[in-house]
Order: structure tokens, then C-alpha cells, then sequence
């Protein structure tokens, strides 16, 4: 039942409700002047039910969400059903065939499918230039019949192998009279009481008939196909009788596969005739456009029958095909239900069911998407992708119920337009004036035409299969492995925030290439059991001189293990670490080998160390490039050692369907509400930190010193410019392969929408590698360019170009235009978007529901002096508001980062800037503590910012927790006028005499901020206090510092990104 909303609503007419104001042959063209009247949404009552409709492009964004609405399969597709069951047109979402079906079915619709096609597409497309090609001049063409038989019989020969033969018929083929004749009935009767619906019997057995006839035919079909199975099919009936759906492992029924056929034989060609034929109308009315279109055919389609490749480069024929579908947009309705209650724009509530209409030719007329032109025809609207408003751009429906065969319609109708507009002249011999037929679709009505033929070398035969290479793979083959010897390489990794499992399951997939039979697993994943054959290649990294979180286990077990142990094993080690922390760089790596070494393990390659506040890259291409010789010289193994290891090994092929990021699979990630998101900074401060309040999702918990890790999202304008770059529009949906490289942070083997694939999988900003640089440079064609690019892999001028100065690898390759690197070879290199962590700066204590986040806002001038830089994540959650969701976890940091168990024990807190948030989440919980009567411990907090009329985050929260005698504040302030500059480390060695003793008698110690600079000096001036208070050398006031950590009474919450 429909909720009362208050919206626009014409007069009603009594029990028939709005029924009097639609004319029953133009039902769309009356919405649409209605909505001319009304505006962007109103309501209409028919007899038994009632229609929302929609048609502005903000409330169709909102309609589109498809976590809060879902396809509706609305009235005349309710009809239809009756004939097409629960085909992917007419069926439920949650019915159980429409996934299984959209599942089997979506190989059938890549771009490696439409090449498959191109050779039926061309039998058919040459039979319509042949037929109008013998026409005498004064005979006419009546382009919709036409285009009907010419479609008709492309999706018979493509789906099925069935040849109707309609240009051989005077007579529609019968299944065809059938077909039109069902749906109009289906739509007749919409548009009749309940009463007259009953009185017409003849009108039911007809129907009833059109159906046995239809299901007939296709019944033969499928009998035929089963019964003469077609050695090497790849049409859409061969992947539905033997296709798994690879979710559950199940095949299509027959009666099911009956009903694809028949919503593929109305969708597929009712659709795209009326798109050739609306198209071929503009045309005709736009005589510059009509001559543009047959330059661009007259150029491209140099033999008398295209190639697939050449199809593919008619991009205005394209551009004049997206306008038309624009105008007239040939399914002009899409329906959709709210999956909950909900308020459009803010003032429409809409309860859980209720159901909404979008009106496809109105908002593609929407004045404030497309301008003031919007009823010209005029296809340079499309001229550049990222300028289409695609809220306000529909004609295949949304999201997962978009069309399936969107991409077959466009390619089957530029084929066939480029065809017409290379052979034929077009002429308006009766001024045709514009009126459009509806039935299920839309299409001109009457429309007829004469041709001439423009000369040339006339289409007389249809040519033989050639296969083009004509996906987005690559057109380089793999290099096969040298001597497949099969040697087992086990390569395992320690890591919390994916770098070192990045590099091994790198170095796996290169190992491949060399023959060897190489696995992948976490530290822990292989205690007790490491193999004597082949080899082990560990890749780890430190955390403030701990294991990660996965090799904890295994360290523990090695440092235990008997002499003699590892008897057997050959290993090699590389570590990831930062030199900042001098005195616990490496330190885990360093450990595992010489435990390893130590108790009779055999290292093949000398440990390797990166560093990430180095040339970390570099670091690691040299003891990977140096690990292949050692192998071959230590194991008596003939490798490839000369091959490239950047070799490109995904392909990507452009399909229909939806599908999500593994990389929220992989971190175990939830989507949250956020419930406030407000400025910690006064106004009259350049800079911005942010703090939000996020709903946690249920069931999940959390406690001071944790961190909400965040999946971010690029900006628009970032994934913008890929799409301009590479000429797509970002609407488009592909499937992605990958057969060499590690490519877990991708969506492989399932559908994934280009736009959402850009925005949650790769990082696009970070600074170009010089892997990256090798291959922008052997893709560049311009010899200069090349040598600028090449120029770029000096050591020192990387480091000083490029790196320093983070210059992405989007960047050169839109400065450098001459660069044809392919569009899967851009996405292989790019890599993870990962993940963002911050300190949670709340307490579970005072509300477990819901924890807080303190966002410093990365926002400056760029330091390649071009623009200004913005930080992915922080600007991406400053710009959320509250009710809109992000996905997050918790994790817990690997560094002890938790309150001391008693209350009583004093706590030193040191956290500058953004530094003070896991602090602000201690001090509730103290509060808490307080008010339960517990004895709370002596407390100092440092914090230090620019300036206390800028920056002083939380600074009535801090004083209140000083004055509740929670803390004693220390406050450092580094950009006040007429002051000279004051960090925390400055206030703690003038406090020296107070802090030494409290941690001597048992105090604990925390340091959470930046872990480059901050933290080290603040290690400095704590040692070098140590030393002078107690009268202790430098040496003894290392080993101090050291036994704080060990005994867990000093832990550190700083990043370094490894």
C-alpha cells in the first residue's frame, strides 16, 4: 500500500483516479507532460493502485542506491511474465533464477563475446545494405520494419544459431506476430477496468495462444540443441544448457533457459531497432551531424565489410547513438522498490514496499543535468565521459538490473550505423515529422525513407571468420617458465598492513615464471611444519621491534626450537623496516635468520633489509633481482634470470553485472553509520582536523587503544581523469583475469562496475615506482618523451623528481599523451588501496555503541609545485555527513597500547596534534574509573600544537579532565608570535626530575603520533633524562628504555607504513 506522501497529483476522476488524463497510445508521452506540469516527482492513482513518479536527477541518484532500493518489476512487466516468467527482465531480484541466470549468462555479454559475435552481426548487417542496396530510387524504406527484422535476426543467429529470415519474408515470422501481439495485449490491459479485463474472453484465448506459439518454437530450439549438440557453441543458448552458475554449482532448468530465450528476443531486438531508427531520424534532421557521422564512417571503415577493431573506432557513431538514447530512450521506464523506510529529497517518506517510477525521457530532459539545449540533438554531449551526468543517464536501467546486453545493442547498432552511413545517402523524401509508437518500448512510428547509394565497392558477400585481438588484454604473450623444473618455493610473510605480504606474494608469482611451484602463507600459518624441499623465501616486518600480528607464533616457536631443528631447510630472509627506530630496525628479521642459520638451516640468499624512510623500492628490486642468480647457483637450477618480471598478465573484459571489492572481504570490514563529523579547529586556522562520531554495527566492541582501520575511497575527480584518460565512461562493467601476478586486491572472475573498481581497489596518488616508470616509458611513442621518462629512473633524480616530490603515475601518464600504455597493463601496476588507521579517541566505557575518530586533514600545496595535494583518506572522511556510511573494522594495535589494569598506576601520556586521540579515550575511561570510586593514578598528558587559538584540540575536554584532577596538562606550542618554538619533548626534559622516578616506580608510558621525528627525539630526551637523573650511561639508559617495553610499561601507537 502506498504511503501518504505529499507530492504533486493531478486531478482525480473518481474511482478511475488519474486513468481520463493518459492517452492510451502515448501512456509515456502523457507522464512525460505531466511532469512537464508538475515537476520532478508527483503521484498518479489508477483503479486498484498507485504510481510515484520521478524524473529529476537528484531524486533519481537517491532512488539508484541500490542498498536502500530494488528492481520492481512493475505492472506491464508483471504482464509480461505471463510469457517471459522469471527471465533477467521480468524476474524478482531475490528469485532464485534471476542471480543463478545473470551468473551463467554474463561471459555470454564480454567483450571477448562481441568479437565472437562480429561475424553473425556482419551476415546480418550485409543483408540489410544488399536489400536497400537493389531498391529502385523512388521505393521507400520503412526504417523500424526493418531495423526490427535486421535486430530480430541478429540475436536469433547470435543467441541461438537460429536463422528467422525475416528479410526473406514479406510477413513478420510468426513467432514474431505472436510476440507483438502479447505484448500489446499486455499493455492494453493495464489500461482497463477489472470488469472489461474479465468481458474479454477472445482477447484471452488469443493471448493464451500467442503464448503456446511462442513457447513452441523456443521449446525446438532448445530440444534441437540438446538432441544435435554444436561442437565448440559459444552462443547464449550453449552457455545456459551447459553454464554453472559458479555460486552454487547449478544449471538452468529448461524451463527457465525458455524464458531467457524469449526476454532476449523481445529485449534484444525491440530495443535496438528503435534506437536505429530514432537514430537515423536525428540524423536525417541534422544534416552537419549526419555529415560528421559519414566523414568518421567514410575514414574508419576503409573495406567494404568492417572489422571488429574498426566498429570499435567509430566513436562519434557511437556519440550520435548515446544522444538518441538520450531523446528517446527506447525502454523508457524502470520501476523500484524501497528495501526500508525511507525520506526522499528530505520531505517525500516512503515506507518499507512502496514503490517509485523513474521516467527515463523526462530526465534525460533534465534542464539542470544537461543544460538548456536539452531537446537539440547534439552528440558532442558525450564527446568527454567524465562531463556526462550519469544520474541523469539511464537508458539501460540501474546498477545489477541494468540491461545485460547493453553492450551487444550498442556494438550490434554501431556496426550496422556505420554500415548504412558509409553505403547510403539519406533522404527525407516526405518530411517526416516525428511521432513515436509505444508499445513495451518505444520506436518512430511510420517512418520512412529513401536511400541512394554512395558508390564505392558494393557489399556483396560476407567475409570470413578473423579473429582480431580486440580485448583490453594484452597483446604480448607470457613468456612459458624456463625448465619447468617444478622446485616447491614456500614463501611466507609477517605483516599487519600488507607491504611485506604485497612483496611475497609478488616474488611467489614471479617464482612461477621460473619454474618453481611456489605457495603463499602468514608466518603462523607454518609453525612446526617447514619443508625440507625446495625453498623458503620469508618476507617480515618489525613493529616497534615486535612480530606482526601473524608471526608472533612462529617467532616464539623458532626461539625455542632445539639446535638442529631447521636441519635441511634453505631460506633466505628480506625485512621491511624504518631506521628511525634505530634500535629495533629489523629486529624481527633480522632474528628469524639467525635462529634459522643457527640451528642448521641453509640461507640460499643473504638476508635483505628495506627501509621505509629510504629508497624502499629500490631496497627491494635489488635483493629480489639478486635472490634469482643465488637460486640458480646455490640449487643448481636454470632459470630465467633475463626476464622481464613486469610482464602484464591481466586482462580485462567489459561485460554487464555488478560486483564487490574483496578488499573489504580481506580485512573482515563492516559498513558504519557516521553520526557527527565537526571541525576541531577554529575558524581562523589554515588548517583542519575533523572529529566523527561513528555508529559501530552490531556485535561489534572495542576498548581504549584500538584503531579503526577505514577503507577509503578515491575522489571523484581523481577516477575522473582515468576515465577521460582512457575514454571510458565509467558506467561501463567488466570482468578481470589474472593469470601471472598477484591480484588479490581486485575483484577477479565476477562482474565489477569501472567506477566503483577505481574508487575502493587501487591507490591513485601515490608516487610513481620506477617499475611504473619502465613501462610508461616503453609504451611512449614520442622519442623525447620516452627519453624524459627514462631520464626519471636515475637514482638520485627518482629520488629527488619523483618520489620526494610524490608524482603518480596518473600524473605522467597525463602529461605525457604520446604514452599508450593499455588500460589493464595502468591497472595492473597500480597498487592496493589500503587501508587507513586511526586511534580511536573514545572510550567503550561511557557509550560501547558508538567510537570516535580524530582526523587531521591532509590538504596543501602540492610539493611538485603543480595544484594542491589532498590525502585520500582524510579527505575523504572529512567530506562525509552524518547518515552516510563508511566501511571500518576495528583492530587492535600489535604494541601493547592499553590502560595499565589497576587504576592507581601512573601513566605518562605524550600525544601531539592528532596524537592525543587514543589520550582522549584514557582520560574518559579514567573518568569512569573515578566515578566507580576507584583510586585513579597520577597522570601527565603532553600535548603540543601550533597555536592555542588555532589548533588546541579538545581544549575544554582537556582542561576538564585537569581540573577533575584526572591529569596534569602539559601543553606545547610551536607557531605562537614572539615565543620561541616549544615541542613536548622540551617540557618533558625540564620535567625530568618528576617523570623519571614515577616510571622507575612502576609508572607506564605511551607515545602515540608521528613516528618519524616526534617519537625519536622524544626517546632521546627520555634517555638522555634517565642518564642524568640517575647518573646511568648512555648504554645503560638504552637497556632502560628497552626493559620499560619488555616488561609492557611503555608502548608506542606511531606509524611508518610497513
Amino acid at each position: 500500500m502506498m504511503s501518504s506522501i505529499s507530492v504533486p497529483q493531478p486531478k482525480t476522476f473518481g474511482p478511475l483516479g488519474n486513468l481520463p488524463q493518459l492517452n492510451f497510445d502515448e501512456p509515456v508521452q502523457s507522464l512525460v507532460k505531466i511532469a512537464e506540469e508538475y515537476g520532478p516527482i508527483f503521484r498518479m492513482d489508477y483503479p486498484g493502485r498507485s504510481e510515484l513518479y520521478i524524473s529529476g536527477h537528484k531524486l533519481v541518484a537517491e532512488v539508484t542506491d541500490e542498498s536502500k532500493f530494488d528492481k520492481r518489476v512493475w505492472a506491464p512487466l508483471a504482464k509480461v511474465r505471463a510469457f517471459a516468467g522469471d527471465g533477467l527482465f521480468t524476474s524478482w531480484t531475490e528469485e532464485p533464477n534471476w542471480k543463478k541466470a545473470h551468473n551463467v549468462l554474463l561471459p555470454s555479454f564480454s567483450q571477448r563475446a562481441m568479437q565472437g559475435y562480429h561475424n553473425k552481426m556482419i551476415d546480418l548487417a550485409v543483408q540489410l545494405v544488399q536489400k536497400w542496396s537493389r531498391l529502385n530510387p523512388d521505393e521507400t524504406v520503412n526504417v523500424p520494419d526493418d531495423m526490427t527484422r535486421l535486430t530480430l535476426d541478429t540475436i536469433g543467429l547470435c543467441g541461438f544459431n537460429y536463422r528467422f529470415n525475416s528479410f526473406y519474408r514479406e510477413e513478420p515470422h510468426p513467432f514474431i506476430t505472436s510476440m507483438v501481439r502479447a505484448l500489446d495485449e499486455s499493455m492494453s490491459s493495464l489500461q482497463r477496468l477489472r470488469l472489461q479485463d474479465k468481458l474479454m474472453i477472445t482477447k484471452k484465448k488469443q493471448f493464451e495462444q500467442d503464448i503456446r506459439s511462442m513457447f513452441s518454437l523456443v521449446d525446438h530450439i532448445i530440444a534441437e540443441r540438446k538432441e544435435q549438440p554444436q561442437e565448440g557453441a559459444d552462443d547464449l543458448l550453449s552457455h545456459m544448457l551447459s553454464g554453472k552458475d559458479p555460486e552454487t554449482g547449478e544449471t538452468l532448468d529448461d524451463e527457465n533457459i525458455r524464458y531467457q530465450i524469449i526476454t532476449f528476443l523481445i529485449a534484444g531486438h525491440e530495443t535496438t531497432s528503435g534506437l536505429l531508427s530514432f537514430a537515423i531520424y536525428y540524423l536525417m534532421k541534422n544534416p552537419d551531424k549526419l555529415a560528421k557521422a559519414q566523414a568518421e564512417a567514410d575514414q574508419i571503415l576503409k573495406d567494404p565489410v568492417p572489422t571488429y577493431n574498426q566498429v570499435r573506432n567509430l566513436k562519434y557513431v557511437r556519440m550520435v547513438l548515446n544522444e538518441a538514447l538520450r531523446l528517446w530512450p527506447t525502454a523508457p521506464a524502470f520501476s523500484l522498490y524501497a528495501k526500508e523506510d525511507t525520506v526522499l529529497d528530505g520531505q517525500y517518506p516512503l515506507q518499507k514496499g512502496d514503490s517509485v517510477s523513474v521516467l527515463i525521457p523526462k530526465l534525460h530532459r533534465d534542464v539542470e543535468a544537461w543544460g538548456e539545449d536539452v531537446e537539440e540533438f547534439r552528440p558532442e554531449r558525450f564527446e568527454d565521459p567524465s562531463k556526462v551526468p550519469h544520474d541523469a543517464y539511464k537508458p539501460f536501467g540501474n546498477g545489477q538490473r541494468a540491461c545485460i546486453g547493453q553492450q551487444f545493442a550498442l556494438q550490434e547498432a554501431t556496426l550496422v550505423l556505420g554500415m548504412v552511413l558509409k553505403h547510403f545517402e539519406l533522404i527525407d523524401h516526405a518530411d517526416y515529422q516525428l511521432k513515436v509508437k509505444e508499445t513495451l518500448t518505444l520506436k518512430p512510428d511510420n517512418f520512412t525513407i529513401r536511400v541512394r547509394a554512395r558508390g564505392g565497392q558494393p557489399v556483396m558477400a560476407v567475409p570470413g571468420v578473423v579473429m582480431e585481438e580486440t580485448t583490453t588484454q594484452a597483446k604480448k604473450k607470457e613468456p612459458d617458465a624456463v625448465n619447468a623444473h617444478h622446485t616447491p618455493m614456500l614463501v611466507l610473510y609477517g605483516s599487519n598492513l600488507g607491504t611485506a605480504e604485497g612483496i611475497a606474494r609478488e616474488i611467489a608469482d614471479n617464482a612461477r615464471y621460473q619454474g618453481f611451484r611456489s605457495e603463499v602463507a602468514a608466518l603462523d600459518d607454518r609453525v612446526g611444519k617447514l619443508p625440507k624441499e625446495g625453498v623458503v623465501v620469508i618476507i617480515s616486518a618489525s613493529y616497534n621491534g615486535q612480530p606482526p600480528s601473524n608471526a608472533k607464533a612462529f617467532i616464539d616457536w623458532i626461539e625455542h626450537a632445539d639446535a638442529g631443528e631447521f636441519q635441511g631447510v634453505k631460506f633466505t630472509v628480506l625485512g621491511c623496516g624504518d631506521h628511525n627506530w634505530a634500535s629495533t630496525y629489523q629486529r624481527i628479521p633480522r632474528l628469524i635468520d639467525e635462529q634459522l642459520s643457527s640451528k642448521g638451516a641453509e640461507r640460499v640468499s643473504p638476508i635483505g633489509e628495506s627501509d621505509a624512510s629510504g629508497d624502499f623500492e629500490k631496497q627491494v628490486g635489488d635483493w629480489t633481482e639478486q635472490l634469482w642468480p643465488d637460486l640458480a647457483r646455490t640449487m643448481g637450477l636454470k632459470l630465467n634470470i633475463s626476464s622481464n618480471s613486469e610482464r602484464s598478465s591481466l586482462s580485462v573484459q567489459f561485460v554487464s553485472g555488478l560486483a564487490v571489492t574483496p578488499l573489504a572481504e580481506t580485512y573482515d570490514a563492516h559498513v558504519a553509520q557516521v553520526l557527527e563529523n565537526r571541525e576541531l579547529h577554529d575558524a581562523g586556522s589554515e588548517r583542519s582536523t575533523r572529529h566523527l562520531e561513528i555508529k559501530l554495527p552490531e556485535g561489534i566492541t572495542y576498548e581504549e587503544g584500538d584503531h579503526l582501520g577505514i577503507l577509503p575511497q578515491n575522489p571523484p575527480e581523481l577516477v575522473e581523469l582515468v576515465l577521460q584518460r582512457y575514454g571510458f565512461t565509467g558506467t561501463e562493467h567488466l570482468v578481470l583475469d589474472a593469470s601471472g601476478r598477484s591480484a588479490a586486491h581486485l575483484p577477479l572472475h565476477q562482474p565489477v562496475n569501472l567506477y566503483d573498481l577505481l574508487s575502493h581497489s587501487v591507490e591513485l596518488q601515490e608516487a610513481a615506482t620506477r617499475a611504473q616508470l619502465r613501462e610508461l616509458a616503453a609504451y611512449t611513442v614520442c622519442p623525447p618523451h620516452k627519453k624524459e621518462l627514462e631520464a626519471l629512473l636515475d637514482e638520485s633524480v627518482y629520488m629527488t623528481e619523483v618520489r620526494n616530490k610524490r608524482i603518480s603515475m596518473l600524473d605522467y601518464l597525463l602529461k605525457y599523451e604520446a604514452c599508450e600504455l593499455p588500460f589493464e597493463r595502468f591497472l595492473e601496476l597500480l597498487p592496493s588501496l589500503k587501508a587507513r588507521y586511526y586511534s580511536i579517541s573514545s572510550s567503550p566505557r561511557v557509550q560501547p555503541e558508538q567510537a570516535s575518530i580524530t582526523v587531521s586533514v591532509v590538504r596543501a600545496p602540492a610539493w611538485s609545485g603543480q595544484g594542491e595535494y589532498k590525502g585520500i583518506a582524510s579527505n575523504y572522511l572529512a567530506n562525509l555527513q552524518p547518515g552516510e556510511e563508511v566501511v571500518m573494522f576495528v583492530r587492535t594495535p600489535e604494541s601493547g597500547f592499553r590502560l595499565p589494569e589497576r587504576a592507581e598506576v601512573p601513566v605518562i601520556m605524550v600525544g601531539p596534534g592528532t596524537g592525543v586521540a587514543p589520550f582522549r579515550g584514557f582520560l574518559q575511561a579514567r573518568h569512569v574509573m573515578k566515578q566507580q570510586g576507584q583510586q585513579v593514578g597520577e597522570g601527565h598528558l603532553y600535548f603540543g600544537c601550533r597555536n592555542p587559538a588555532h589548533d588546541y584540540l579538545y581544549k575544554n575536554e582537556l582542561e576538564k579532565a585537569e581540573q577533575e584532577q584526572l591529569v596534569q596538562l602539559h601543553t606545547a606550542f610551536s607557531r605562537v608570535d614572539g615565543q620561541e618554538k616549544c615541542y613536548v619533548q622540551h617540557l618533558m626534559r625540564d620535567d625530568a626530575h618528576q617523570l623519571i622516578p614515577l616510571l622507575e616506580q612502576g609508572g607506564h608510558l605511551y607515545i602515540c603520533g608521528d613516528g618519524s621525528k616526534m617519537a625519536p627525539d622524544v626517546e632521546d630526551t627520555l634517555k638522555k633524562a634517565y642518564a642524568e637523573v640517575g647518573g646511568h650511561t648512555a648504554a645503560e639508559a638504552d637497556a632502560w628504555l628497552d626493559r620499560l617495553q619488555q616488561e609492557g610499561r611503555y608502548a608506542k601507537d606511531v606509524w611508518t607504513g610497513i
